[in-house]
């Protein structure tokens, strides 16, 4: 029936018949509807991850998906004299303090994210270590030298962490160790420092053991 009348209508007019008023309105609520509960749906299963405000700034990322703020640090290059330097001298990464005040427990994965500016490999501009707790402070050996200056051993690579990287939001990495982390106290570092600068930014935290 409402076939035969647009028919007529249109043999009449030479237009299509508008639609009824009514029917449209319904139309228009039903729309409002259906874009309601799609944005409903956006922000609870795609919602749009939250990243860091300062680019080069490292955060723990916690069962929540919250951004946690790790302990800011210089980490600097120190030396370790033995017997005044004539027995030979080590090199050392020395952050402030025995202990981080920022403690997670070893009983999952820790994620970290951090936003990079430009086309930046995580891998390369992030260096992940161990770090160990001697006389107030934290120290990283990193390279042992003789009386004469000749390097005799290298030590960093066994306090190395090493993770994996993958895009998290629109310009943040999320970075995952890929060994499960013992307790003790470690620190991220962004460029971390030369011979040149002797210092750099660190991101601490210490892990305890379950139950602590």
């Amino acid at each position: 029936m409402a076939a035969l009348f647009q028919c007529c209508w249109i043999a009449k007019y030479g237009l299509p018949r508008p639609p009824h008023p009514r029917g449209y309105r319904w139309k228009s609520v039903w729309v409002a509807l259906i874009l309601f509960f799609a944005m409903i749906a956006w922000t609870q299963d795609g919602k749009v991850p939250s990243e860091p405000g300062s680019p080069s700034v490292l955060y723990y990322m916690d069962s929540s998906a919250q951004l946690v703020p790790l302990e800011s640090q210089i980490v600097r290059i120190k030396h370790k004299f033995h017997a005044l330097g004539f027995t030979g001298v080590t090199a050392v990464y020395q952050v402030g303090g025995e202990k981080s005040p920022v403690r997670l427990k070893a009983e999952r994965e820790p994620e970290f994210v951090v936003r990079l500016q430009g086309k930046v490999d995580p891998l390369e501009f992030v260096q992940f270590y161990r770090f160990e707790g001697i006389e107030g402070s934290r120290v990283l050996p990193i390279e042992d030298f003789d009386a004469l200056g000749r390097p005799t051993k290298i030590s960093i690579a066994s306090a190395t962490i090493d993770f994996n990287a993958v895009k998290y939001g629109a310009s943040s990495f999320k970075l995952t160790p890929i060994q499960m982390l013992a307790p003790g106290e470690y620190c991220l570092t962004v460029r971390l420092a030369t011979k040149q600068e002797n210092k750099s930014s660190g991101f601490c935290f210490g892990i305890d053991k379950v139950g602590n």
